[in-house]
């Protein structure tokens, strides 16, 4: 819920930035959403959790780039590749 001085001057409330976050990466089909957990605090997005790609790790943090309010972004997502089971022997 935005405070009265959010509602006056157009800023947007961490839990409000933290849904969008989330909307949009689950709108990305590049972003396995269910892996990264989304935090805000004054407006800063930090995402974290473990992906196969540095391509996913980029792509949620672009996710959070296109929403509106945010202030910056702490990206903590580290990338582990999957191992084939080749590899596994």
């Amino acid at each position: 819920m935005r405070t009265r001085a959010e509602k006056k001057s157009g800023a947007r409330g961490d839990p409000e930035i933290a849904r969008d976050v989330i909307h949009v990466m689950k709108a990305d089909f590049g972003v396995p959403d269910d892996r990264i957990r989304v935090r805000v605090k004054d407006r800063v997005v930090t995402i974290e959790g473990t992906v196969e790609r540095d391509s996913q790790r980029e792509a949620s943090e672009n996710c959070a780039r296109k929403v509106t309010g945010v202030r910056g972004i702490t990206n903590k997502i580290e990338v582990e590749p999957a191992m084939l089971p080749a590899e596994a022997r």
